[in-house]
């Protein structure tokens, strides 16, 4: 990876990216409006990332390989819902890919694979924004597994110290230690080729507590 990719890297995986993620928390906070104590958080964020987060960071890169294809991105949008049961999540993820594509079309407007997002009737969800983004920048299929996983995880701590305050070194522990749950699979998921060999790794007790989280009017984020 060349210093343009790396650099796009670092960017990306920035909280202040001004792409909408700071309105949602990845999760955290309908497990704790669900009753999940913040104690359990560390093993609820491992727990996504081998999970919820695997199945997101396995699409960007299927969605990688087709900009680099030139392939159409519907196949692994699909794969991608089918594998994302809850419309809650499904809706938050869109909402997440909206606001990065919003940014990825200022930056690069003359981008083939950015521009054929556009092409189906609604936005595509994050992890297929991110996945052209990556194939347009430079990045390559590990560090893009790398940045998705990050990205889920430091917006659930963030999350989190404003839900529950505590000492923010605290948080740091727990992105580290919830990144390190997907780092034996870098390798496995970044060699995926197609939208079936997408993981299909189901968490549904996050799932409901998404769903009910969706319909409350006490709440501070999207999800």
């Amino acid at each position: 990876m060349d210093s343009t990719a790396h650099t796009m890297a670092l960017l990306l995986a920035d909280a202040r990216l001004p792409s909408g993620g700071h309105a949602f928390s990845a999760g955290v906070e309908p497990a704790i409006q669900g009753g999940l104590s913040r104690d359990d958080v560390g093993a609820f964020l491992r727990a996504r990332a081998r999970t919820t987060t695997l199945v997101d960071a396995a699409t960007a890169v299927v969605a990688r390989r087709a900009a680099l294809n030139g392939a159409s991105y519907a196949p692994v949008e699909r794969a991608w819902a089918a594998r994302t049961p809850s419309r809650a999540a499904r809706t938050a993820s869109t909402d997440l890919g909206r606001g990065l594509l919003r940014l990825a079309q200022r930056l690069w407007p003359q981008s083939a694979a950015i521009a054929a997002l556009t092409d189906g009737a609604a936005t595509p969800p994050r992890p297929i924004v991110l996945g052209a983004i990556a194939a347009h920048a430079g990045l390559d299929a590990e560090t893009l597994v790398r940045v998705a996983v990050y990205d889920d995880m430091a917006g659930g701590v963030a999350a989190l110290l404003k839900l529950e305050p505590g000492d923010p070194v605290d948080g740091v522990r727990l992105v580290i230690d919830a990144c390190a749950a997907v780092d034996p699979l870098i390798s496995q998921l970044a060699a995926l080729d197609s939208p079936e060999a997408i993981p299909a790794a189901s968490a549904p007790q996050a799932e409901a507590w998404t769903e009910a989280h969706a319909i409350t009017n006490r709440r501070l984020f999207r999800a």
